[in-house]
């Protein structure tokens, strides 16, 4: 992970702003480079892979939220139907506090599974799952018999992030949708959950949560 725009930060107030690239047909570097601009009025910003986060700053909660907001509303001028995660406005700017509100808003961000922004108040047993880091873990864990098949992950992202339209992610994907229902039979036989059941689909959720977040954590 890593934080640019390092200026003494005095504000006592902070919030952030995520992008989630993974979802875009031609990638993410063209789109961090549109994000420049943008990135450059705010406090600093974490790159990860696949997500771009923003962070802003003032002196109050109202100053904060009503800039986020702005910057939400510019973004999704910029980036239409790409999923956007915003934290909650919290106090302090420390560096750790920072990087802690970037890592809630790209994890958010990996959430919102539609064109609307999500916020970190609107997944509260998701927010209480990843603060359990065995819980964490052991869900991250079932998705280990896909790690050599990346494209059965970013399949299993769309087909639950599109209500489980086979159609939609097929047209999304630009395959045919028995290949989407291939790759949907192989994550179950790998994995022992079936995405197509109600059950099987939480699972897998839960775990592409957890997943998410460790990959934004800080690396030491």
């Amino acid at each position: 992970m890593r934080l640019d725009g390092d200026a003494p930060v005095e504000p006592s107030h902070l919030a952030a702003v995520a992008v989630d690239f993974t979802t875009c047909a031609d990638g993410p570097d063209r789109h961090r480079q549109v994000c420049a601009d943008v990135l450059d009025r705010c406090t600093g910003h974490v790159v990860t892979s696949g997500c771009v986060t923003a962070l802003v700053s003032g002196t109050s909660t109202r100053t904060v939220r009503a800039e986020q907001e702005r910057l939400v509303r510019r973004l999704e001028k910029l980036f239409a139907n790409l999923p956007m995660g915003v934290s909650r406005v919290g106090r302090g700017a420390e560096r750790d506090e920072l990087v802690a509100e970037a890592r809630r808003a790209a994890t958010y961000a990996s959430l919102a599974l539609a064109a609307s922004p999500t916020s970190v108040d609107a997944h509260p047993l998701e927010e209480a799952m990843l603060a359990n880091g065995e819980l964490s873990s052991t869900m991250t864990a079932l998705l280990d018999p896909l790690a050599d098949h990346q494209e059965f992950i970013h399949t299993l992202y769309l087909y639950l992030a599109f209500d489980r339209d086979r159609q939609r992610v097929a047209r999304h994907l630009t395959v045919h949708p028995r290949t989407v229902d291939y790759r949907l039979r192989r994550i179950a036989a790998l994995t022992g959950l079936h995405p197509q059941t109600v059950s099987g689909a939480g699972k897998l959720l839960a775990a592409l949560i957890s997943r998410t977040h460790r990959r934004l954590a800080p690396q030491h």
